[in-house]
């Protein structure tokens, strides 16, 4: 989507320079050819160029809202993962007496649709939607 709106703003753009560039009568010198159009038409001309350039705007606003949510879960996920890698790699020591580790939770737990059994206390997250 920021590929397409650059697109847009560039096309829009581009068309206003043209349009500056034709002259300001009823003689548009367009590309080295003259157009007769009348006043409406010029108007009406740059309307569509401003509705494709707030096209293009809301566009690539969208993609970097987007961008930015993306690195927001990515960056959770780093960082869940970091955790569990942590508490995986901490041995537990049954015959330390700190009172730091926890007893082993007996209960059982659902399982899902899978026939498999979500360990720990986090549920990973979805995977995000492109």
């Amino acid at each position: 989507m920021l590929v397409l709106g650059l697109i847009l703003i560039l096309l829009s753009a581009g068309t206003l320079v043209a349009v500056l560039s034709s002259g300001t009568d009823d003689h548009a010198q367009l590309f080295g050819g003259a157009i007769d159009v009348s006043t409406l038409v010029v108007f009406l001309a740059g309307a569509a160029a401003l509705l494709v350039f707030i096209m293009g705007l809301e566009l690539v606003r969208s993609g970097v809202r987007r961008a930015n949510a993306n690195r927001k879960t990515k960056k959770k996920l780093r960082r869940y993962e970091k955790r569990e890698e942590q508490r995986d790699d901490t041995p537990a020591d049954p015959g330390s007496t700190t009172g730091t580790t926890a007893p082993a939770d007996t209960t059982a737990r659902p399982t899902g649709t899978t026939g498999s059994t979500q360990g720990g206390p986090y549920e990973t997250p979805p995977p995000p939607s492109r």
